[in-house]
């Protein structure tokens, strides 16, 4: 889909929804601005979808890693996150069982990995989210149960976003209504409509994300 393509549809969109006296497509300071905010609010609305849809409906944008380095002593395993990742879909060490949803470097739980009794282990793992002395973000894993342990990493990256009308706006196909309604949701804050919750509602419905599918995000 075109940028010019998504513009169009989002117009619609807001058009369906708006109350016929509101006189807000007809204004002609508004008609100027809208298609600027509509393009300026599609980084955003990708980045929402890319978060929460459910991950049979973002197929093709799920990368890997396999790099990770396991201290001999301790064996915890460090891995360095890419500055684009948006999104931790896996992150376990070929001897672990499951996938503990990362923990930050703030939580009780990164504070009890200074314990030898009860910090993490191969068959109680534990992932923290923290940075090294250079500012990078890393994932600290506790712990391998050997150095040989290789790593399941995969992950979505933060979208790109288009700024002319010939971009493509790389999004997958099952998600574009909820990306036309997004954007439309975020165009109408951007003018204090009160149709911006329902925009939200329609697209967190596409998505899969709505009061009643809570499970699929």
């Amino acid at each position: 889909m075109t940028v010019s393509e998504l513009v169009t549809r989002v117009r619609a969109a807001i058009d369906e929804l708006m109350v016929n006296d509101s006189g807000f497509l007809s204004q002609s300071s508004d008609e100027l601005n809208l298609d600027s905010i509509i393009k300026n609010s599609i980084g955003y609305a990708l980045q929402h979808l890319y978060e929460h849809a459910p991950l049979d409906k973002l197929s093709g944008k799920v990368s890997t890693l396999s790099s990770v380095t396991i201290n001999s002593t301790t064996l915890v395993g460090t891995v360095t996150l890419p500055d684009n990742l948006l999104r931790i879909v896996e992150a376990r060490l070929s001897s672990w069982t499951q996938f503990p949803k990362p923990e930050s470097d703030t939580s009780q739980v990164y504070l009890m990995q200074s314990d030898p009794y009860a910090k993490g282990s191969y068959d109680r793992p534990v992932n923290i989210l923290t940075y090294d002395g250079s500012g990078n973000r890393i994932l600290e894993m506790y712990c391998a149960q050997s150095t040989s342990d290789t790593l399941r990493f995969s992950y979505i990256a933060k979208p790109a976003q288009g700024t002319l009308d010939s971009d493509t706006v790389n999004v997958p196909t099952q998600l574009e209504a909820a990306l036309v309604y997004q954007v439309a949701g975020l165009a109408m804050v951007s003018f204090r409509e009160d149709i911006s919750g329902s925009l939200f509602a329609i697209a967190a419905r596409y998505i899969g994300t709505d009061e009643n599918n809570e499970a699929a995000a």
